[in-house]
């Protein structure tokens, strides 16, 4: 056994029209992943966005009228106030996350993250919850002046998630980062 099959796993005959060895590597230890550009400013601004939102969480404050209001318009049948509370943490849980994570990688103006699937949902989804907050007339939440560095993130993350191309990692190179 060479060194290469070591490394990387069992080697075979190449697949899907590649010439040459392919090679079985460890399902357990390497995970398909989407390389992605990132700016050091469009993770910053992503972070901020996370760091506004979490300084302005007008539905914490509000839990107990909240739960009035769905107990007389649904009944029995209604929402719990504090499980939609705990489910907006969770989605800015989430992508603090990813973006701390890629932020403790990129530390020069540009580089390359790598996005497991799913976290190109995770982010967006964080983002539609911020869009909202900031159009509900009531709510003190606003997007930061730089949220259009992070929607420039946003769609890079999304077009890259969108392509064919994906490559293997280690999986110690996403660890804080399983959206």
């Amino acid at each position: 056994m060479g060194l290469l099959e070591l490394m990387l796993g069992q080697s075979g005959p190449g697949e899907q029209g590649t010439e040459g060895n392919s090679y079985t590597l460890p399902k357990d230890t390497h995970e398909f992943v989407y390389p992605v550009a990132v700016r050091r400013d469009e993770l910053e601004a992503f972070a901020q966005l996370i760091e506004a939102e979490a300084d302005a969480p007008y539905i914490e404050e509000e839990t107990d009228e909240l739960q009035d209001v769905f107990d007389d318009v649904l009944g029995d049948a209604g929402i719990d106030a504090t499980e939609l509370v705990e489910q907006k943490r969770q989605t800015r849980r989430e992508a603090e996350s990813v973006v701390d994570h890629w932020r403790e990688q990129v530390t020069t103006d540009i580089a390359t993250v790598y996005a497991p699937p799913g976290t190109d949902e995770t982010l967006l989804a964080f983002t539609k919850l911020c869009k909202q907050r900031d159009e509900e007339a009531d709510d003190p939440f606003d997007l930061p002046e730089t949220f259009a560095d992070a929607a420039a993130l946003l769609k890079r993350l999304q077009d890259a998630t969108d392509s064919q191309y994906r490559a293997v990692v280690h999986t110690d190179l996403l660890e804080s980062n399983t959206a």
